[in-house]
């Protein structure tokens, strides 16, 4: 069996590589950028083929000879990230990648979305929850999962959705890794009482789930939710990590003062080249409570989340400061 996985050079597309590869699977990996694949350890057992979701050529190469494909790859939100650009990525991509696999006759299509696509929802939310998308990422994120639907049913495809909450662990080296940056430099502040509810997934513990979901005749054509079934507070979450790097917890700031300074942020945006620290999503993602259940994946996947927040989070500064990230 021949597998792609698009995003290899990503946070979970990496770790995902790292596991099939103890599987002993035949990998291929597309990637925009190969000097980057080159640099991890997986590089030199996988074949690398360099490609872009907006270059169909490429993937029409890519899938050639493959069974199954795990989508990974995808545009995160940020401020400078204009929706048609994200939308250009994340939904019109996809779409290129499963007519791609359509051409190639791709058995099976893992799709790695995100809990975004359901955007606000009811604490301790399932899978057939009614959606509702607020920021533009939640808004592709949707769409690209329905597209995947759609398409796969219509020809015949089987896949998997696989939705995770905030993935944190070894190996994630962009936003997570600032936030514990700024954590250790003083920076940080906790936005309003810090009692909202963050709901982490340890990436083992999320590889675990894509892969039973990948062999799982139970998870043909369905939707999970991956959560690490632990939701703690803001304030523990950020206090565990100031514990684990050895500095003292983050203060805290006003709602309405971080949202005074995310204007203010906004605004110099508009003059002089800046990624503001602080705007409306980010204020959002910071304050608003979070829980998802993942009772469907444990019953048909057996799938069980072993690292606990204070666990993974040790794990997780170890590795940072072992890279010379902390």
């Amino acid at each position: 069996m021949k597998i792609l996985v698009t995003g290899g050079t990503g946070f979970i597309g990496s770790a995902l590589i790292e596991r099939l590869l103890k599987e002993n699977k035949q990998i291929s990996v597309l990637v925009r950028n190969i000097e980057k694949a080159k640099k991890f350890s997986w590089s030199s057992r996988v074949e690398i083929f360099k490609g872009d979701l907006e270059d169909f050529s490429s993937l029409k190469k890519a899938t050639e000879n493959v069974n199954v494909v795990y989508h990974c790859a995808a545009l995160m939100d940020d401020f400078n990230l204009k929706y048609k650009k994200m939308k250009e990525t994340n939904v019109e991509g996809t779409k290129n990648l499963l007519e791609a696999c359509r051409l190639n006759k791709i058995k099976k299509f893992i799709h790695i979305s995100s809990v975004a696509a359901m955007g606000k929802v009811p604490l301790n939310t399932t899978e057939d929850v009614i959606c509702n998308p607020i920021t533009n990422y939640d808004k592709t994120k949707l769409a690209s999962e329905i597209l995947v639907k759609e398409f796969c049913i219509k020809n015949k495809i089987d896949f998997v959705i696989i939705r995770p909450s905030m993935v944190y662990g070894p190996g994630e080296i962009k936003n997570k890794a600032k936030m514990f940056q700024y954590i250790q430099k003083g920076y940080f502040r906790i936005i309003g009482n810090g009692n909202n509810l963050v709901d982490l997934v340890y990436i083992d513990d999320l590889i675990d789930a894509i892969l039973s979901a990948s062999k799982s005749k139970k998870a043909i054509n369905q939707i999970y939710i991956i959560s690490g079934d632990c939701p703690i507070n803001m304030n523990e979450f950020i206090n565990l990590i100031a514990k684990y790097i050895g500095v003292k917890n983050p203060r805290h700031i006003l709602l309405i003062l971080a949202n005074i300074f995310g204007g203010i942020f906004i605004f110099l945006s508009k003059f002089i080249p800046l990624n503001p620290p602080l705007f409306k999503n980010r204020i959002n993602s910071l304050t608003i409570s979070r829980s998802y259940n993942c009772t469907k994946a444990k019953k048909d996947l057996n799938y069980k989340p072993k690292i606990k927040p204070e666990e993974g989070i040790k794990r997780t500064v170890g590795w940072y400061k072992e890279n010379n990230i902390l």
